[in-house]
C-alpha cells in the first residue's frame, strides 16, 4: 500500500467523519480503511482520530496532517483529470508544422475550427520552409508536419493543392499587358524565394520542363517569404511566382495584377505528414479532423 494510498483514504475519513462512511464512498471495506490508517498511525507514531457518538474526529496530529497535506488531494485529482482527458483526446497540446503557404493561408482556419470542436486543446503552429519543417519532424519535434517536398523514403498523404502565378505591380512597366513570352520573361528582373524552399522548387521544375533554365532567369533579389516577396513587388523592384492562397486579396483589391505565361502551369500539391503512433488522442483527432479539409 503506498503512501498516497493510505493519504487518500485519510482524507476520505476526515470528510466522511467515519469509517463506514469512507469505506462506503471509496467501495472499500472497512478493514481495508482501518489498515491504511494503522499504517499513517505507525508510520507518525501518533494517533489520528478519537471516536466519537457519530463516529470519529480528527485529533490535532490529524488536523496537522490534513491541513498540511489536503492539497495533494486537489493536485492528485487534478493529475488523473488531466490524464483522463489526455487519453480520451478531450484536453491536451498539439504541435503543428507547416511551410509557410498552409501556415499562414490553409491551417489558421482548420485549427480554429478544430478548437471550437475541442476548446481544452491548445495548438502551437510552426511555420517555415519545407525543409526545415521537415528537419523538425525527422526529429521527433512535429508530430504533423505540412510542407510541399516529402522525400520518397516518408510516407506522406497528399491534402492540399495550390497554384503559383506570376503577379507584378499594376504600374510595373511590362512588354505587353498581360500576357508574356518565355523571353520576356528571361529579361524582367525576378523576385524568388530562398533556396530551401518549395515554391522555389516548384517554380524551377516547372520552367525547366518548358526549356527555361534557372540560371537563365534575371533573378534580382532572393527574399525569405511570400510577404517579403510581395513587399518587393508592392515597390516595383520586380515580379514573383507567388501562391495564389497568398494574393487573391491583393489581387481583387489591384495592388497587385496577375501575368500569363502561356502552357505553363504551376499547380503543386501539399503533403501532410504524421509519426507513427499519433500519440496522444487529441493529435489523432485533429489529423482526423483536418482530413475532412483535404483538396480532392
Amino acid at each position: 500500500m503506498s503512501y498516497l494510498q493510505s493519504l487518500s483514504v485519510f482524507w476520505t475519513v476526515v470528510d466522511e467523519g467515519s469509517f463506514s462512511g469512507a469505506a462506503k464512498r471509496l467501495a472499500l471495506t472497512q478493514p481495508t480503511i482501518s489498515f491504511h490508517i494503522d499504517n499513517l498511525e505507525k508510520r507518525f507514531g501518533c494517533p489520528l482520530f478519537t471516536r466519537t457518538a457519530k463516529g470519529v474526529s480528527a485529533t490535532i496530529y490529524g488536523q496537522s496532517l490534513y491541513e498540511s497535506t489536503v492539497s495533494m488531494q486537489a493536485l492528485a485529482e487534478k493529475s488523473e483529470n488531466e490524464m483522463r482527458n489526455l487519453v480520451a483526446g478531450i484536453s491536451g497540446h498539439l504541435k503543428i508544422g507547416a511551410s509557410s503557404i498552409p501556415a499562414h493561408y490553409i491551417l489558421p482556419q482548420i485549427i480554429g475550427d478544430f478548437l471550437q470542436a475541442k476548446p481544452n486543446m491548445t495548438v502551437s503552429l510552426t511555420a517555415g520552409d519545407s525543409s526545415g519543417i521537415l528537419r523538425q519532424f525527422e526529429n521527433g519535434e512535429l508530430p504533423i508536419a505540412i510542407i510541399g517536398f516529402p522525400p520518397s523514403s516518408f510516407s506522406a498523404l497528399p491534402i492540399f493543392h495550390d497554384e503559383l502565378i506570376l503577379v507584378a505591380h499594376p504600374d510595373y512597366p511590362l512588354p505587353s499587358d498581360v500576357h508574356l513570352s518565355a523571353q520576356d520573361l528571361l529579361k524582367l528582373p525576378l523576385i524568388v524565394r530562398e533556396p530551401s524552399s518549395g515554391s522555389r522548387k516548384t517554380v524551377a521544375e516547372s520552367l525547366s520542363a518548358h526549356g527555361i533554365s534557372w540560371d537563365s532567369l534575371n533573378i534580382s533579389v532572393e527574399a525569405g517569404g511570400n510577404e517579403a516577396c510581395k513587399e518587393l513587388i508592392l515597390r516595383k523592384t520586380g515580379i514573383s511566382f507567388l501562391s495564389r492562397r497568398a494574393v487573391e486579396s491583393d489581387l481583387q483589391a489591384g495592388r497587385l495584377r496577375r501575368l500569363l505565361l502561356p502552357d505553363i502551369n504551376l499547380t503543386r500539391t501539399f503533403y501532410a505528414l504524421a509519426a507513427k503512433p499519433l500519440l496522444p488522442a487529441g493529435i489523432e483527432a485533429f489529423w482526423r479532423f483536418m482530413l475532412k479539409y483535404q483538396d480532392e
